[in-house]
Order: C-alpha cells, then structure tokens, then sequence
C-alpha cells in the first residue's frame, strides 16, 4: 500500500518527526471526533426513541355558572269583587210591579264567590233553563264513560241551549232519563235548591234557585271538558233573537240594545195559577269575570215581565262595570 508523507511537522517531548498515515485509516484527531459524534447521535437516538415526556395537564374550564333568572313579577291583584254591587243594584227593578219574586246571584269567577240577594235561595220553576241542567248531565255521564251519545243528541244540545228547542229537550229528557238526572247534577254540585219536578214530565218545573244556576255555570266554565264546555258556550252565544217556539229571546242579558257579547240561557213558562216566569242567565260579557242570574216569577203580562228583567240587567251591568 503506497505511503504518503504527511507536509507539516509536530514537536513531541521536544522532538521533530514526521507523521506518516496510511491511505484509508483516519487519523487519530479524526477517530476521536467520529467516537465523539457517534456517542452524540447515540444520546439523540436514546433521547427520541424513550417515552414521551408526560403529557401536560387538560386545563379543565370551570362549569359555566347559571344564569341568573329574576323572580316573576307578581301578578297584580284583582280589582275588588263588584258583584254585591251588582245583586244590590238590581232592587229598584224588582219594585217596579208587584207581587214579584226576583232571585239575584252574581258569581265572580276570579275570586269563586257568589252574591245574592235575599230571593236568591227561592226555588223557582226552571222554566227552559231546565235544559242546562239536563244537558250538563248527560255530557259528564258522557265524559265518565258511563253512556254514549249520538250525532242527532249533538244536534238536540245545540238546538235546546240556542233556540230553547222543546222538542229536542223532550228527547233528551225521555232518553236520558230525566228527572234522575237534576237529582244527579243537584248531588254532584251539592244544590240545596235544584230537584225534579213533581210531574216527572213537565221537565219546566224543575225547581232551582239563582244561587244554584251561578254554581252550575261555575261547573260549565271549571269542571266540563274543553270540548264540551265549548259546546254548551257556543250553542247559548248562538242564541237567535226568536226562539223556535217563535218566542222572542231579546230580554235580560239578551236585550239587544245592550246585548254585545253576552252569552245567557233564557226561559219562560205560562201560565200556572195567576203568574208567568221570565229568567235570563249567563254572562254579561262571554269573556268575563262575572256570571248574572235573573230568576223571576212575576203576575201575568209578558211586556211587564220584559221591562223588569231588562232594568234588573241593565243595572247591574252597570254596576259591574263600575
């Protein structure tokens, strides 16, 4: 192997010689660096190839703090129940003729209470608004499971409450079983007043009071099912002007001069012994807060009866205005 002399001279211990290196063999200064790099990549390699350094800790967000929900504003209360205004304004027209029985209630349906005047505990004959009573105890025995009705019944309801139709009350009374059930609704809503007539066909001589006609219309409003609350409602807001016996209906909560809204079950009944009764019931204003009962039985002369109830409303629609 051919030798090549090294150009530069080294001074060791003091002496001068030459270095000679053969050709493919690093030399010394070299070796030790390449002894140096490898142990160097070798700590790399170690360094990459060992585990990972532990991961750092999630940084875990606190829970986001509920929103702050102020209290409800509180509901503002109830102007003052005016229906003992109502029953009292009503006494001027009950001395307009004599030998008159009016039975006042005024139901106030916010604070659930009902005022009445000192007749309004008197059982009077029904008259028509017998079918109510009649017609509220079929649709809860419907509603209870307790029988069925058919589509000619639906039309019976509509067409009793609406035009005070005689005939569809006489199917429904003869069907239903009638006079047992003015003793049911009178139990149900605990109607000291309210019992079958004592000719068990004369479905117009139910008796009952003003007081217990304001319970039965809580009952309708509260306590039926929605549909058949909207039943009874809209049949009585479908009220024609002449009823189908051609009785003119426009009296009491109905005078159509003050009528607007009102939603009212009327009757009248002639002529037993010397006297006839005339009654409007129902809502002044469908949507409001107070249920007005007129009952009265009243001596003979319809025009008379009319003015009487038609003064008794237009008073204590006033006064429930206020």
């Amino acid at each position: 192997m051919p030798f090549r002399r090294v150009s530069d001279a080294r001074i060791t211990h003091g002496r001068e010689h030459d270095q000679v290196v053969i050709a493919g063999r690093p030399r010394r200064g070299t070796r030790l660096a390449a002894t140096v790099l490898v142990a160097a990549s070798l700590a790399a390699g170690c360094a990459m190839g060992g585990p990972p350094p532990p991961a750092a800790a999630p940084v875990v967000s606190p829970p986001p703090r509920p929103a702050v929900v102020p209290p409800p504003a509180a509901s503002p209360a109830p102007a003052p129940s005016r229906a003992r205004a109502a029953v009292d304004a009503t006494a001027a027209a009950a001395q307009e003729r004599g030998g008159v029985t009016l039975g006042v209630a005024v139901l106030d349906r916010t604070t659930g209470q009902t005022a009445a005047n000192d007749e309004g505990a008197t059982p009077l004959r029904a008259a028509s608004v017998a079918k109510l009573f009649t017609i509220v105890d079929i649709l809860t025995r419907r509603e209870a499971g307790q029988l069925t009705t058919t589509p000619d019944d639906e039309d019976r309801f509509r067409r009793a409450l609406s035009l005070s139709d005689d005939d569809a009350m006489n199917a429904l009374w003869s069907t239903y079983g009638g006079p047992a059930g003015i003793d049911r609704v009178a139990s149900m809503l605990g109607l000291a007043e309210t019992s079958p007539p004592a000719d068990t066909s004369q479905w117009g001589e139910v008796r009952t009071s003003a007081r217990d006609v304001a319970a039965l219309y809580a009952f309708v409003t509260t306590r039926l099912a929605p549909a058949d609350h909207d039943l009874v409602m809209q049949s009585l807001a479908d009220a024609p002007s002449t009823a189908a016996d051609g009785f003119d209906q426009g009296f009491g909560l109905l005078d159509p001069t003050r009528r607007g809204s009102a939603v009212a079950k009327q009757g009248w009944l002639c002529c037993i012994g010397s006297s006839v009764d005339l009654h409007s019931a129902g809502f002044p204003d469908a949507d409001g807060r107070y249920v007005v009962v007129l009952l009265s039985n009243q001596p003979r002369g319809y025009d008379a009866a009319r003015t009487l109830l038609d003064d008794a409303a237009a008073a204590a629609r006033d006064a429930l205005a206020g």
